[in-house]
């Protein structure tokens, strides 16, 4: 009996994964998943999802479910805790500003992952599989692929949505590059007693930021980018005691924290894949691109190649064409997006960290224009996803 050609295969079961896989079957191609969990693991990480990624995920018919376990984002606030000579000026984005009502969502990952699942696990056209890929064989007009249980299937497409450590995009021998940046992340979600205001707080240390973004009522998503071995000593204290040092490192703005649920820390790096595409094999998230969380750019980036990808493939599939004639019009449409997102994050991130007076100067100038010029500022925020310059983090 012949096998079944599957018309999409997509490997990771993280939020790209799902939403990648959710959108193919939507259209009608046959799609499997690799990798999905029976409950996804909390690592007390969130993303703010800006308004466009929401707008994507409400044509899956999720939006209203992830918003129910997250928070609204009404404004940002940039505060300049670096002790440079010249220090930049408190700054506040306000989504009222440019007629909108919130910038997006912060949403735990935990939550973006079950809540997609389970939509994943409804959807027509669309196998859901905790198995994992091993390797696969180009055949012409197919991909044999083997997990590694043993089980062998084909399909048309190969899609790699595998994280940083993509096996798909090594299988394909897709190259890379990687920048390791001199810093970690620590991240977990605290309770506070005074109200956020849905305003997320950044302020900006020669380490790097240190931000706390509303992920529910007295409740708030740490992300703290320090060196390394900063990072390391951290975890060896008790909740108790590094609580306190984040309620000294805010200067109890919030109040005094708790943690809740989870630590962990993350070290970061800058990754950029040279093709998005080879052959029946493409890329989309952290497969293709990966850099520090400033500007909230990583899964929204991600979730701009899904959103590319699902078109793409959607519209070849109701030509009745081969999906795979789609791929090199998906790369083309998102490569300089990948490359100019990431070489503006990496700049901000170098800048901030390298403690240099030019630097310093063009950061405060930047944005002390953007505080008290109205209309820069409005234009700022309505570029949509992309970093202010000098340092801020102005979603849309």
């Amino acid at each position: 009996m012949a096998t079944k050609i599957l018309d999409g295969l997509v490997v990771g079961g993280g939020a790209a994964g799902l939403a990648t896989a959710i959108g193919l079957a939507q259209a009608g191609l046959s799609i499997r998943i690799l990798g999905v969990p029976e409950t996804p693991r909390d690592d007390g990480r969130s993303a703010a999802l800006f308004q466009s990624s929401l707008d994507f995920l409400g044509t899956l018919g999720v939006e209203d479910a992830l918003k129910a376990h997250g928070a609204p984002l009404r404004a940002i606030r940039l505060i300049d805790i670096t002790g440079a000579l010249v220090r930049a000026p408190t700054t506040t984005f306000k989504a009222a500003e440019i007629g909108q009502e919130v910038f997006g969502w912060n949403i735990p990952n935990a939550k973006i992952v079950e809540v997609l699942s389970a939509a994943a696990r409804q959807t027509a056209n669309l196998t859901v599989s905790p198995d994992f890929f091993e390797s696969f064989e180009a055949l012409g007009d197919r991909v044999r692929v083997t997990l590694q249980g043993g089980e062998v299937l084909e399909t048309r497409v190969l899609i790699g949505a595998d994280g940083q450590k993509s096996r798909v995009r090594d299988a394909a021998g897709i190259t890379h590059r990687v920048k390791p940046y001199p810093q970690a992340a620590i991240t977990c979600r605290l309770t506070h007693p005074r109200d956020h205001e849905d305003i997320s707080l950044e302020f900006h240390t020669r380490e790097g930021p240190f931000t706390f973004v509303p992920v529910g009522d007295g409740c708030s998503a740490l992300v703290w980018i320090m060196k390394p071995e900063k990072a390391e000593a951290m975890l060896t204290l008790s909740r108790e005691a590094l609580a306190e040092t984040i309620t000294r490192r805010s200067n109890a703005i919030l109040g005094a924290v708790t943690i809740e649920g989870p630590i962990a820390s993350v070290p970061l790096q800058k990754l950029v894949a040279d093709k998005l595409v080879e052959g029946r094999v493409a890329l989309v998230s952290e497969a293709a691109h990966a850099f520090p969380p400033i500007g909230a750019q990583g899964l929204n980036l991600g979730l701009k190649d899904v959103e590319a990808l699902v078109k793409r493939l959607g519209a070849s599939h109701a030509k009745g064409e081969d999906p795979a004639s789609a791929l090199p019009a998906y790369a083309r449409d998102r490569k300089l997006d990948v490359e100019m997102r990431s070489a503006g994050v990496d700049v901000l991130n170098s800048a901030l960290i390298a403690d240099l007076l030019p630097f310093d100067l063009a950061r405060a100038a930047g944005l002390a224009v953007l505080r008290d010029v109205a209309p820069i500022r409005r234009l700022a925020m309505r570029i949509g996803g992309w970093n202010a310059p000098f340092g801020g983090k102005i979603p849309a």
